[in-house]
């Protein structure tokens, strides 16, 4: 059925006076109307339906968020793109003539817009592949945070100072991505440099302490301590432990503050770099 024969219907309706002009204007008007109409009935219908689908997925687990939103923008365009190919029809267009009409339009917007299209193919792996989800702390692209949406042309980072990063998936997808919530836990690398007089082992064991008395630590696996380098002004010692990524900044802030404390209490010296000057009398 060609539109429903909407065209064809007004056109029987209205082209009946014996007015000629009436009868030209009168058929244009009321498609205009109609097609205004059909536009404002397929908008609110776009927004009806991608609030519905966006309220059953926050309810259900079948799909992933990160894709979610995505499925809910595809949603809105889709109803309103059949509004469009309606009132197209509706002033007489054949969907033949849409077709045509719209692939060349498609071609002429790929040809202008190439990094444009390779964000959306870049979009569409990251949903595929899914190296980042929604709520994980990653480093891409130069920037870390937070992401907070993966669409289709660009990605959404919230860093720590609480500053949202838009980033074309292009660069997201071609740059390394760590991704430092993926995996769960994630192990401190904490270097603490002590006076040579010092004793390394008792050093040791302050440090052992300090880890132990924070709940935040794993005792499985334990935490490592070795000397990792004989520094010009210190005896520098390595200090490994792991911690739940959720509270892993905290813990080592934490770990830092306690050490130092920990190490003046017991009144062994963390050095710094000392400069001698010399200068000569004329």
């Amino acid at each position: 059925m060609d539109s429903f024969n909407l065209s064809l219907l007004i056109d029987g309706i209205v082209g009946q006076s014996d007015n000629q002009i009436l009868n030209i204007v009168l058929p244009i008007g009321l498609k205009v109307l109609g097609g205004l109409l059909l536009l404002l009935v397929g908008w609110v219908i776009s927004i009806r339906l991608s609030a519905w689908a966006n309220a059953f997925f926050e309810t259900s687990d079948l799909i992933e968020e990160t894709i979610e939103k995505v499925l809910v923008q595809l949603i809105r365009f889709g109803v309103l793109t059949v509004a469009v190919v309606l009132v197209l029809q509706l002033f007489g267009v054949q969907a033949a003539t849409i077709l045509a009409l719209l692939s060349g339009v498609a071609l002429a917007i790929g040809l202008a817009v190439q990094g444009t299209l390779s964000n959306v193919a870049a979009g569409v792996m990251l949903l595929v592949l899914r190296p980042i989800k929604i709520g994980e702390w990653v480093e891409a692209a130069g920037e870390g945070g937070s992401v907070s949406r993966v669409g289709l042309f660009r990605t959404d980072i919230i860093t720590i100072n609480n500053v949202l990063v838009s980033i074309p998936n292009t660069a997201v997808f071609q740059a390394p991505i760590h991704n430092y919530t993926r995996l769960g836990r994630r192990r401190m690398t904490a270097v603490v440099g002590v006076a040579y007089d010092s004793d390394v082992d008792r050093v040791c064991d302050i440090l052992r302490k300090v880890l132990a008395d924070n709940p935040a630590w794993d005792s499985d696996p334990a935490p490592y301590l070795y000397v990792s380098n004989l520094g010009d002004f210190s005896v520098d010692i390595s200090v490994w432990a792991w911690a739940d990524g959720s509270v892993y900044f905290d813990a080592q802030a934490n770990f830092k503050l306690d050490a130092k404390k920990a190490l003046d209490a017991a009144g062994i010296e963390i050095p710094f770099p000392h400069h001698v000057e010399i200068r000569r009398l004329e």
